[in-house]
């Protein structure tokens, strides 16, 4: 995502200051200070602190003067107490220091060191009370809040704004912190210090590179502050110019757009972070500066937000121990008036109890279902049943709204009340039907009584249908319970698996009890923020550190690859995991890459996801020499093979679909499953790679079942199984016209969607292999035509138009990437090919200490034999093994070849040994 500038807003600016506030140390008489703001719906929003060369050194001169003040305080407080005890030792008044003639019938001057002492740490203690009052002299955002009275109409002019009550004025600057206001003020000094005649935006982004909020953002994304600063600062030009710089358009902009993302982001100031995204966002400069350093909006924020949340986390966790002081930890509400649940507490655990004591994880990217949630509450519903698949996120939203509860940001029907999770396997242990349904009524009853619980079931549908030891039925108490949740006298929250929910509760009657609530599975953007709320943790236990990059490869390879689970839980798995790896492998205080990300799901999968290096470039670009060592001939074949794993490996492909789906065409050992063996040897590391399926044992429409599973059985495909256990493989579909038709419409959805459904829903992902299916289809007709003299590209023209129309639907063969008609090999081809097979026999030879040398007349002899135009090369299989195989099993049984002796196969191709001694 590039970056998108801010709209700009119409602001109303103060000529006679030019935007300052001031003249000299006057205030502006026409804007009473205020320099330039702009109207909204209820506000007049104006950015009321000074920016001049005297205010500011009026600033530093108070800071001074204040610090002076403290160091003062400080040597009067302990200057005056040491003293103060000198005297008494001196004087040997130890003795009377607290009797009441020592401090006031004595005449003893050092007395008055004590006082002042006293004065002192007054003084002391009243600064820091002030400090804490003022907040560092910032004000605090407060959301949806209205003004009194609508404007009747947008003031003109700054007569108008005069004209203003204060309940309309709103000062923007004391919502910005202390280092904010600080990152500004030296902005100015910077564009002063340049003779600059405006302060701009650069000036802006070069003073907040030493804001430390701003230093964090850009650590995390793997750029030192002070080397971007250095950047910025050569870009600068100077000028010899005496008057003060004016504020730019683009930084008044920039201080009410910053204002505007504290509120859209509901942080509670405006701190440097967010005069960073305005600054990114007014200035194109500064975007195409980041843009080279490969940042890009949606980076920059994401890692804004990872910043803000661990901000967050720290105020949420000291006003958790603020509230959690107010809350009993025995189940009571303040007033005292719950009832006793001795068996509940038997059976469940307080959630609210453990977010009071901080053992609950932050809710991240989830108000959006919360906010609905509290909606049918206070709608008057009492029941909600979260609906989602596992690893998104459900039981994060439970324990974050008992965190909200211990804040009291809540409903009112929810308030002085606590979150109870029951434990099913607890509930239904050891009993039968009707003792399950008993156990059932005595909670519902406690719950009822107490008036102080919200009830929680986590996966509900474990209570409609749990296996029974003692009869075939299971437990089922679905009933018991929607009779007692119906009249509403409790509030309930559960959650359930689609799955789940579509087999046994959406006909039930529990399901007219629950209102349902979706929860789908994260954005990338989601995860990445509830993996920057955890990294904190995972850091702190591994002693690492995680680059934002880092994060983001968690999340886009997870999706990518890891399909069993959902995000975030797939990412955070592999966030763990990837950490404790970086820790094994260089130790504690490194850094977390997107390099380390890929190694280990590579290591996972055996799917190259790190970065391409060097010696893999030079191989990737070398495919066609390394198969044709294995290949003779087919350079069509080979080149498209070639083009589409090089695309693969660079990542220049549909994501959505297969590396590349190849038809073979071509007559019987001319190479067709050679290449695919070639495939999975050079490109997926090994012929065990590849998955091949004999499309002869399909012949009928129960093999559709065979493929994907027996409906119910969940792990008896043999398709979905072999891919879903090896997903970054070869798939071979040998001889694919004997399918039967029914089998080739199930692989429609493969090479469009590259996923397959199995017999129970789970889909299998084929996005990372290459599919390659091999026919016969129309073999005698290639091989008529190739005897008439035609041109191999004709005959593949006139095989799609006519003859596979006999074989294949158009619409199943428009779905390959490419059909490859194989060539009949010739004489001299089949030498070579004989060349390559004793290649391996030579290997063979070479275990025992024996080496093999053939001559060029023994392959004429083999190729005299092993040749045949209408069976390829599968004859000279059997021409060597009976007459080279055959033979040397016989002289290696006989005892007559010996280490360093060599095999000479020479005219005929006749045996001779060549003793080595």
């Amino acid at each position: 995502m590039l970056f998108k500038k801010n709209e700009g807003f119409q602001l109303l600016v103060c000529s006679s200051c030019g935007a300052l506030g001031y003249k000299g140390a006057r205030v502006c008489r026409e804007c009473k200070g205020r320099s330039l703001g702009r109207f909204t719906p209820g506000f007049f929003l104006y950015y009321g602190e000074a920016l001049t060369r005297y205010h500011i050194v009026l600033r530093k001169l108070r800071v001074k003067l204040y610090i002076f003040q403290i160091i003062g305080a400080l040597i009067f407080l302990f200057g005056g107490i040491a003293l103060f005890f000198w005297q008494v030792y001196a004087n040997a008044l130890f003795a009377d220091v607290l009797s009441y003639e020592f401090w006031f019938a004595y005449r003893f001057p050092a007395r008055a060191l004590f006082w002042i002492s006293a004065a002192s740490a007054l003084y002391l203690f009243y600064q820091k009370q002030s400090s804490r009052l003022r907040q560092e002299d910032t004000g605090e955002i407060t959301y949806g809040e209205e003004p009194r009275a609508l404007l009747q109409h947008q003031p003109l002019d700054w007569k108008d704004v005069n004209l203003l009550d204060k309940d309309h004025l709103r000062d923007i600057s004391q919502f910005f912190t202390r280092s904010a206001k600080d990152t500004l003020e030296q902005a100015y000094a910077l564009a002063d210090e340049q003779g600059a005649e405006e302060l701009g935006s650069a000036h802006l982004f070069y003073a907040l590179l030493s804001d430390a909020q701003v230093s964090h953002i850009f650590a995390r994304l793997g750029l030192p502050a002070k080397l971007i600063q250095a950047k910025v600062a050569a870009a600068l030009s100077k000028k010899k110019r005496k008057d003060p710089p004016r504020l730019s358009n683009d930084l008044a902009q920039i201080l009410f757009h910053a204002y505007e993302f504290a509120l859209e982001t509901k942080d509670r100031y405006v701190r440097g972070s967010a005069l960073l995204a305005a600054t990114v966002g007014q200035s194109e400069p500064v975007q195409e500066f980041l843009y080279d350093l490969k940042v890009d909006q949606r980076k920059l924020y994401n890692v804004i937000a990872w910043v803000r949340i661990r901000e967050r986390l720290s105020e949420e966790h000291r006003l958790f121990r603020e509230a959690a002081a107010h809350w009993s930890k025995y189940g009571m509400d303040r007033a005292m008036t719950a009832v006793a649940t001795p068996f509940l507490n038997s059976i469940s655990q307080d959630i609210t109890l453990a977010a009071k004591y901080g053992n609950l994880s932050p809710c991240v990217a989830r108000d959006k279902e919360i906010q609905e949630i509290f909606r049918i509450i206070e709608g008057g519903r009492n029941s909600v049943l979260l609906v989602g698949d596992q690893g998104v996120g459900k039981m994060s939203i439970v324990e974050g709204i008992a965190q909200l509860m211990l804040r009291g940001e809540i409903p009112v029907r929810l308030k002085e009340k606590r979150l109870v999770q029951i434990s099913t396997s607890a509930l239904l242990a050891g009993t039968t039907v009707s003792g399950a349904q008993q156990r059932v009524l005595q909670l519902m009853n406690e719950v009822a009584k107490a008036k102080n619980v919200v009830l929680f079931v986590r996966n509900i549908h474990d209570l409609m249908g749990s296996s029974d030891s003692g009869g075939s039925q299971g437990l089922d108490v679905s009933e018991t319970l929607a009779e007692y949740l119906g009249p509403g006298r409790f509030l309930t929250l559960a959650t359930a698996s689609p799955e789940a929910y579509k087999r046994s509760m959406a006909r039930s009657a529990i399901s007219k009890v629950f209102s349902k609530v979706d929860v789908a599975e994260m954005t990338t953007d989601q995860a990445i923020q509830v993996l920057e709320s955890k990294a904190g943790f995972v850091e702190y236990q591994q002693h690492v550190y995680f680059s934002y990059d880092a994060l983001e490869q968690c999340v886009d390879l997870s999706n990518k690859f890891f399909h069993d689970q959902n995000l975030p839980e797939s990412a955070l798995s592999l966030m763990s995991e990837v950490a404790s790896f970086v820790r094994s492998e260089r130790g504690e205080g490194q850094l977390v890459n997107p390099e380390d990300v890929g190694t280990v799901v590579g290591q996972k999968t055996g799917i190259p996801a790190s970065s391409i290096t060097e010696a893999e470039s030079e191989k990737l670009l070398r495919l066609e020499q390394e198969m044709h060592e294995r290949i003779v001939g087919q350079d069509e074949a080979v080149i498209s093979v070639a083009n589409a794993l090089r695309r693969a490996r660079a990542q220049i492909r549909s994501q959505k679909r297969p590396i590349a789906n190849f038809l073979f065409l071509g007559p019987t050992g001319v190479g067709k499953t050679e290449l695919a063996k070639t495939i999975a040897d050079v490109y997926f590391g090994g012929e065990n790679r590849m998955i091949r399926v004999d499309m002869s044992e399909y012949q009928d429409k129960t093999g559709v079942y065979r493929l994907i599973g027996q409906p119910g059985e969940q792990g008896s495909g043999i398709l979905t199984e072999a891919v879903r256990g090896n997903p970054f493989s070869l798939l071979l579909f040998d001889e694919l016209e004997k399918a039967d038709p029914n089998i080739l419409n199930l692989f429609l959805q493969v090479f469009d969607d590259g996923r397959l459904t199995d017999s129970v829903g789970r889909a299998a992902d084929f996005t990372n292999t290459i599919i390659i299916a091999t026919s016969n289809a129309g073999t005698a007709y290639v091989q008529k035509r190739i005897k008439e003299g035609a041109p191999l590209k004709e005959i593949k023209e006139e095989l799609m138009r006519d003859k596979l129309q006999e074989y294949y639907r158009p619409e199943f063969l428009n779905r390959f990437d490419g059909i490859v008609l194989f060539k009949p090999l010739g004489r001299d081809e089949i030498k070579i090919i004989a060349s390559f097979m004793l290649k391996r026999v030579a290997k063979d030879l070479e275990q025992r200490g024996v080496g093999l040398r053939v001559e060029d007349s023994a392959l004429e002899a083999l190729a005299a034999v092993g040749y045949d135009p209408e069976f390829g090369a599968r004859p000279m299989r059997r021409a060597i093994q009976d007459m080279v195989e055959d033979k040397l099993a016989s002289l290696i049984l006989e005892n007559k070849l010996k280490r360093r002796d060599t095999v000479v196969l020479g005219e005929g191709a006749e045996i001779r040994v060549e003793s080595g001694r």
